[in-house]
């Protein structure tokens, strides 16, 4: 799947000149957010769903889509078989070009997916295939560059100011555009966070609110002090947002995303490097 060239990636990592201690993210960030809108079916019954996703060039200019593995598999993790025969038949992304002008592309249902070895990790690397029109190209895109690596994530610290973007149920439905949502770092993102007596991957808590649909946002760190400054950092994507931890009325205010260094992992168990665009 092609995707534009350097021109148009986010330059999130560029140092900022204005002289505050946080940076507001670029307004592109909003838009670098896609949503995905699923059906899955056992053949009789067919489930829709909507989610969200974010595309990663890793250097081999294929437009990977990044968006959790419940989206794809909606018997993952599940309790219960309930949803054990769905398969998905219809996979949708839908964007905005630099002109503001909305484009959908649709995805083959059989197109790869590649996972982590971990189980529990909830992240969903695609490898698209689509049928174009002319020109048609994906847009906003991150690259490596903007992915943090395990060295980054020793610069991030519980109470860090993080946004992330996408389409839960409270985005612009009249002009279907994403919102931009912030939080805070909750638990120690040195280590791993669990909400009960269970491992659950490699994921890390924040003070936010995810709700359906926002599965999938690109979880994204601002930058950090001034030049020269300790503790000074750039800005960088930190992470996947999975899903938020229920409380007494509905949500406790505590959310978890999957770190951007699971995507380093799928990467590199699958050789996904070494697949070009034919």
């Amino acid at each position: 799947m092609p995707i534009r060239q350097a021109s148009f990636l986010l330059k999130f990592l560029q140092q900022p000149k204005q002289k505050e201690m946080y940076y507001i993210p670029p307004e592109n960030f909003l838009y670098s957010a896609y949503k995905i809108k699923t059906k899955h079916s056992d053949g009789q019954k067919v489930l829709e769903g909507t989610a969200t996703a974010f595309l990663l060039d890793i250097g081999s200019g294929i437009a990977w889509i990044i968006t959790n593995r419940h989206v794809l598999d909606i018997d993952y993790k599940k309790s219960t078989p309930k949803y054990k025969d769905f398969k998905l038949v219809s996979l949708e992304l839908t964007g905005r070009k630099p002109d503001d002008t909305e484009y959908t592309i649709q995805i083959v249902p059989s197109t790869h997916a590649f996972f982590d070895n971990n189980y529990e990790n909830d992240v969903a690397m695609i490898l698209p295939k689509a049928t174009l029109n002319d020109n048609q190209n994906f847009e906003w895109h991150f690259n490596l560059n903007h992915l943090a690596s395990e060295e980054n994530f020793e610069h991030i610290i519980p109470y860090d100011v993080i946004c992330y973007s996408g389409f839960p149920e409270t985005h612009d439905k009249f002009m279907r555009r994403p919102i931009l949502r912030s939080g805070r770092i909750a638990s120690d993102p040195k280590f791993n966070y669990s909400w009960d007596e269970y491992n659950h991957g490699d994921c890390i808590a924040y003070e936010g609110f995810s709700s359906p649909g926002g599965s999938g946002s690109p979880v994204f760190a601002t930058a950090r002090g001034l030049p020269n400054m300790n503790n000074s950092r750039g800005a960088y994507l930190i992470g996947v947002n999975a899903g938020h931890i229920p409380g007494e009325f509905g949500h406790s205010g505590i959310s978890y995303f999957y770190k951007s260094t699971v995507i380093y992992g799928i990467i590199e168990q699958n050789k996904l490097e070494e697949i070009k665009v034919k």
